[in-house]
């Protein structure tokens, strides 16, 4: 009789599994056909009846619903081969990954712009607002590939069309010895750009979830299901994915992590071997960590190593001991070190001092303060993968860790008050500076003391739920409580309706309809309950499952799937660019009349582009132009610059945006600037002609024109 009710009770979650998945899998033909606004796409029952979508969307559910299955009769074998064999499935999938090519980058959305048709999109859809991504780094990145010079250089002539450092800023792939700071980029100086591209999509997301899965071993004891839900809470947390391949987040979180894990072994492994790899690589996470250059996320994460760094050296000094070799070690990797990066400063220096003096983004003196109602915001991150911008926030700007808020403090205080802990003392210092430094601010000496007059409110809040996520994992992993049924039910349910109530508050319109309001509502009144009752009989698997689900629909489905980069050299507009450079390598190019993204078009076939995005000014050259210096505040920054003919008269500057300007000018100051072709949306440039300037089409191809200046 019990073995029949312990059968039925396994099929009544094998049903409700199959529902479960049925609704997701609605959800997730949404995502496969590219809904970028689900309130102006009809109904989600739409999409399955599309027999294109639904049979692979029913395909999958099928098929996870059979590893359902297997899970309920196998899930304690399978969780133990996982974890003992994690390193070698990583390694198996990177190498896939690269070999197949795959990577999340949003190149898709160039197809709107050169034309053809994106056959590189295996899954999901391409994320235009990424375009910092999709049309700037990457664009760059495959310059790179291309320069006239020779592959990777250093100093790039095609990037700005003049010399310029690809190193420092937006940092790109270079042939230089400092590229041992930059593991995540090695693949690009030996591999093809589809496989390099592989290399850095992947390998940089691998690398975050097995750090961060040891990393939460290290704060849980060895709690191998906690740990996997935190690895999944970090790797897959929607500011990460929203921000995947830009500012270097998920470096910091590598580098960051990984160094705290290596001074931890270093101390409590005497073999002087261990020892000395440990050095290295710390080594290299600090100058990768550097190297980042974008301290708005930089000095708010290295508070956090401070403090991990703290502990780890208070928990195990005691038994620590250091040799001569280890002293001899220590010296030579410092010595490496500094000499790296001394090479570095030597070809940066004047990179570095143009961009500290730029009008934007130039020295920041931030103090803080201004966050809000954003601690609750981070329940509605779930729907950003599936609704985008059809959420009327910016999803980027908007995108944070889901730290569980105000349990991520509520549970680890109750822990520090019965064990005493000192790594949740310490990160709840940590935590105490940045939502000080968030919500009210610092007076402008103390911002400076603090190096926080770098980063700014928004940004720290960012980092802020990442210590939020650790002192959670710490905290439930110490704390001893039992919290009766009825409690946790009406704390969860005022805590659930309360959160989310707040969030669509400062997200007006953010629900397109009711029931997506109604499911978040049910959604965190669980989760919750299950963080409230985690240490019940069964409880500690159900938020570890339910988590991690969520995670996979909150974070997963942010960046497509996508195979090489055939879909921009597959294009004729990209094959006519490359067709007229490789008759004419040396000859100076400039885009006009449309502007961005299509001013970085060039650069992706190797054509050197005065108006792609400049990373940092060329004021020689605009000084051609404007002698006396006076629009100097306009073309002094990072910019993403439109050029403009005019038929006559002096060229005119002017600041759409912070990092957006116009110069509108002649064809005779285009031949001031050395241009020679001039890729442009008219089909004639006749009225701009004069008696010294012609504009001959040499190209038409889809909706440009290419000229010769003569």
């Amino acid at each position: 009789m019990l073995k029949r009710r312990t059968m039925a009770y396994r099929w009544g979650i094998y049903a409700a599994g199959a529902v479960l998945l049925a609704l997701v899998s609605g959800i997730y033909a949404f995502w496969l056909e590219g809904c970028a606004d689900a309130s102006k796409s009809g109904d989600m029952l739409f999409y399955l009846r599309r027999a294109g979508v639904s049979k692979k969307v029913w395909l999958l559910a099928v098929l996870l619903f059979v590893m359902f299955i297997m899970y309920e009769h196998y899930g304690t074998r399978l969780t133990e081969f996982l974890y003992t064999w994690r390193f070698a499935i990583a390694a198996g999938m990177f190498v896939l990954c690269v070999a197949c090519e795959l990577n999340g980058s949003s190149i898709g959305a160039w197809q709107a712009y050169l034309g053809g048709t994106d056959t590189g999109t295996l899954l999901g859809a391409a994320r235009p607002i990424r375009s910092d991504e999709w049309a700037v780094s990457t664009p760059m990145m495959l310059s790179q590939y291309r320069n006239a010079g020779g592959a990777f250089p250093y100093y790039s002539d095609t990037v700005r069309g003049a010399v310029t450092d690809m190193f420092m800023v937006y940092g790109q792939p270079v042939k230089d010895i400092a590229m041992i700071f930059k593991p995540f980029y090695w693949g690009y100086l030996f591999l093809p750009a589809g496989m390099g591209l592989a290399f850095f999509w992947y390998g940089r997301w691998i690398a975050l979830f097995l750090v961060s899965f040891e990393m939460c071993m290290l704060l849980t004891g060895g709690d191998k299901r906690l740990s996997a839900a935190g690895s999944f809470l970090v790797a897959l947390a929607p500011v990460v994915q929203w921000w995947f391949a830009i500012n270097g987040l998920v470096e910091m979180l590598v580098f960051g992590q990984l160094a705290v894990l290596l001074l931890r072994k270093y101390m409590t492994d005497t073999r002087t071997s261990v020892r000395m790899a440990c050095v290295s690589v710390i080594a290299v996470c600090a100058g990768g960590f550097i190297l980042i250059l974008y301290p708005a996320w930089q000095i708010p994460m290295a508070y956090v190593i401070l403090a991990l760094g703290i502990w780890v050296i208070i928990e195990n000094y005691r038994g620590f001991r250091i040799s001569a070799r280890d002293i001899l070690c220590i010296v030579i990797v410092l010595a490496a070190f500094a000499g790296i990066m001394l090479h570095v400063w030597g070809n940066s220096k004047e990179t570095v001092e143009l961009v500290l003096n730029t009008a934007y983004p130039g020295k920041r003196m931030e103090t803080g303060g201004g966050i809000g109602l954003e601690f609750f915001n981070y329940v509605s991150n779930i729907w950003y993968a599936l609704l985008g911008e059809g959420t009327g926030a910016n999803v980027c700007e908007s995108a944070q860790f889901i730290d569980f808020f105000p349990l991520c403090y509520v549970i680890p205080l109750y822990a520090l008050i019965q064990k005493r802990d000192k790594l949740i003392a310490l990160l709840l210092c940590v935590d105490v500076f940045f939502v000080i430094w968030c919500v009210a601010g610092f007076p402008a000496v103390i911002a400076k003391a603090t190096l926080m007059s770098f980063s700014t409110a928004s940004r720290a809040f960012v980092l802020l739920g990442f210590v939020n996520i650790l002192l959670l994992i710490r905290g439930l992993a110490l704390a001893e409580y039992r919290c009766k049924a009825v409690i946790g039910g009406a704390a969860a349910v005022i805590a659930g309706y309360a959160v989310v109530s707040c969030a669509s508050f400062i997200n007006e319109d953010y629900y397109p309809r009711m029931s997506y309001y109604i499911f978040t509502v049910v959604l965190w009144i669980l989760l919750f309950y299950l963080l409230l009752r985690y240490h019940e009989a069964g409880n500690r698997k159900r938020f570890s499952v339910l988590c991690i689900a969520v995670m996979i629909f909150a974070g997963a489905l942010v960046n497509p799937v996508r195979r090489g980069v055939d879909n921009i050299y597959e294009t004729e507009t990209i094959q006519a660019i490359e067709e007229v450079h490789g008759q004419d390598p040396e000859a100076l190019w400039a885009v006009e009349g449309v502007g961005f993204p299509c001013i970085n078009m060039g650069i992706m076939a190797g054509a050197p582009t005065v108006n792609s995005t400049n990373v940092y000014p060329n004021l020689d050259r605009w000084k051609i132009l404007d002698q006396k210096g006076t629009n100097e505040k306009v073309y002094n920054r990072y910019a993403h610059i439109s050029i403009v003919l005019k038929e006559s008269g002096s060229p005119e500057f002017l600041l759409n945006q912070p990092d957006v300007f116009t110069v509108s000018l002649t064809g005779g100051s285009l031949k001031q600037l050395g241009v020679t072709y001039l890729m442009s949306g008219r089909e004639s440039l006749r009225e701009y002609e004069s008696e010294k300037i012609k504009f001959i089409k040499i190209k038409n191809v889809g909706n440009y024109s290419i000229y010769r200046i003569e």
